[in-house]
Parts: C-alpha cells; structure tokens; sequence
C-alpha cells in the first residue's frame, strides 16, 4: 500500500510541474509551387538551396528529396522536392505562425525566381532541355 501511495505522490507531482511550467508554442505554415512538367530532383533541389541562401537562411544538410534552412530562434524551413508529383512543398516552423510566415512567402519567391530577382524564369533550369 505504501508502494502505491509513494507512486501515486510522483505521478502528482510530476504533473503539478508540468502544468505549472511555461506553455511552449509551436506555429507552422505549410504551401507549394507547382514544378514545371519534366522538372527534375537535381535542379529542384539546386533551386531550393539557392532559395534559402537568397533569403539569408542558415543551410542545413540537403537530403534526397529535401533542402533545410534556419534562422535564430528556433526558426526552421524545408523545401521537400517531389519532382515525379510536379511540386515543391514548403513548411516552416516556428514559435508561432507570424514569426515564419513572411519568410515562408520569401521563400517561395527565391524559389519561382531563383534568386534573378523576377517572378520566373530563373539561372537554373527545372527541366532538362
């Protein structure tokens, strides 16, 4: 009996500590951009490595599919290619919405543009010629 109650007193105060520390937030926005027909992996993700350096992202590692960036304060952003769907999906996260949504939509440009600072067109090529 004296087992159950020692546990029963951990179980409460652990609960007590973690409804009375501070909330943590969590706000993430998430869009795409339709690739042109034949884009490729390679040239997406050359593209969106080139977006996040465009936009003063800190690069992470660029995977098979994905190119990450990040800004201080827990700020993250990854460009998921998925060339064979014909898109590029964008996500962002960070303490709250607002704090990546504007950076999202930066983004996005760098990308459609590829740092040529036009709305299309780009230096490099999505599809093969």
């Amino acid at each position: 009996m004296l087992a159950i109650s020692r546990r029963a007193a951990a179980v409460l105060m652990m609960g007590t500590t973690l409804a009375s520390g501070p909330a943590l937030a969590t706000g993430a926005v998430v869009n795409h951009v339709l690739l042109p027909q034949g884009a490729t992996m390679e040239a997406c993700l050359q593209r969106a490595a080139m977006a996040i350096a465009t936009v003063g992202l800190s690069p992470l590692n660029t995977t098979r599919s994905a190119a990450w960036g990040q800004r201080d304060g827990g700020r993250i952003y990854t460009i998921y290619c998925m060339a064979a769907q014909g898109a590029a999906v964008f996500v962002a996260a960070g303490n709250t919405s607002a704090d990546v949504s504007s950076d999202l939509t930066a983004l996005m440009q760098a990308f459609r543009s590829n740092g040529s600072g036009g709305g299309s067109g780009g230096k490099i090529p999505l599809s093969r010629p």
